[in-house]
C-alpha cells in the first residue's frame, strides 16, 4: 500500500526563488473584507500565459498557493495566528524570479481563531448549493453532536471512496482539489478526500482542517484532516483507513504524523 500511495512531493512542495523582487503598481485587487473571519480574497484578470503566485507571510513563515487569473475571486486563509501578515500577488518574471503585481500588509486579531477552518477558500471550495454540501446535510441531519457526525461522515467515505492510483502521475504543480467532482466519483487521491471531507464539516459548523505533511503509514507526501471535537484537535485520516479496511482506528496518533502546511 505504500508504494501505491505515494503522493505527488513534486506536485506540492514549491520551488520557486523569492529572493529577488520587483514591485510596481496596480489598483487594488486584495480584498481584506472579511479580514474578520480570517481570510482575504483576491482577484485578478490578464490574458497573459505568465504563471501567477500568492505568497502570505508571517514572522518567518511563508505559504505559496497557485493563482487562476481569470478575474474571479480566489479565498486564502491566514492560519498562522494573530499578528501582521504580508500578503502578495505574484507573477512570474524569468526562471523562479517574480514581481509584485500587488502586496497589502494586515493585522489580523481573532477572539477566536478556530474561525478560519470553517471557510470556504481556494483548497477546500464549497457552498450551500453543491450537491456535496446537499448530501452531506442529509447524511447528517439525524446526527445531533459533533462527534456524530464526525463517525457518521468517517464511515461513510471509508466505506464508499475509492482511491484514484491513476491520477498521480496526471497532477500539475497547481493542482486543487475539486469537492463536486471527487463527490461525483467518490474517487481521488488523499487531497480530493480531505478536501471533501473538510468541506462537509465546515458546512456544519465543525472548524476542519487540510492537513499536508507526512505519516508513518504513506511513502512520499500526504495530506489528512484535523478536526476540532469537544475543544480538542483531532487527526483523522480517510484516505489511509479506505486503503486498509481491517485493523484501523479512527483518531490517529499524533506522533505517527508531521505536519508541514495546514489549511
Amino acid at each position: 500500500m505504500k508504494k501505491m500511495m505515494t503522493i505527488l512531493v513534486v506536485a506540492i512542495v514549491l520551488t520557486m526563488s523569492f529572493g529577488s523582487f520587483s514591485s510596481f503598481s496596480q489598483t487594488e485587487i486584495i480584498d481584506t473584507t472579511n479580514l474578520s473571519k480570517g481570510i482575504v480574497s483576491i482577484a485578478y484578470k490578464t490574458t497573459d500565459t505568465v504563471t501567477y503566485k500568492v505568497l502570505i507571510s508571517k514572522d518567518d513563515k511563508k505559504i505559496s498557493y497557485p493563482f487562476t487569473k481569470d478575474g474571479s475571486p480566489n479565498v486564502f486563509p491566514l492560519q498562522m495566528g494573530n499578528g501582521t501578515y504580508k500578503i502578495g500577488l505574484l507573477k512570474n518574471t524569468t526562471g523562479t524570479k517574480y514581481a509584485y503585481v500587488s502586496q497589502k500588509t494586515v493585522v489580523l486579531e481573532l477572539k477566536d481563531s478556530n474561525v478560519v477552518f470553517l471557510n470556504s477558500i481556494q483548497n477546500v471550495n464549497w457552498n450551500a448549493d453543491m450537491e456535496a454540501i446537499e448530501f452531506g446535510k442529509t447524511l447528517l441531519k439525524t446526527s445531533t453532536t459533533s462527534n456524530k457526525k464526525l463517525q457518521t461522515l468517517y464511515g461513510y467515505l471509508v466505506k464508499s471512496m475509492s482511491y484514484d492510483y491513476d491520477k498521480i502521475p496526471k497532477l500539475t504543480p497547481d493542482y486543487v482539489p475539486s469537492v463536486e467532482q471527487t463527490y461525483e466519483d467518490l474517487k481521488g487521491i488523499c487531497y480530493d478526500y480531505s478536501a471533501l471531507f473538510a468541506s462537509i464539516q465546515r458546512d456544519q459548523g465543525i472548524p476542519t482542517k487540510v492537513v499536508k505533511g507526512y505519516s508513518k503509514f504513506v511513502e512520499g507526501y500526504h495530506a489528512w484532516n484535523e478536526i476540532l471535537i469537544d475543544g480538542k484537535w483531532v487527526i483523522i485520516d480517510n484516505t489511509v483507513d479506505n486503503t486498509s479496511r481491517s485493523g484501523v482506528k479512527m483518531i490517529k496518533d499524533p506522533k505517527d504524523y508531521t505536519k508541514v502546511y495546514e489549511y
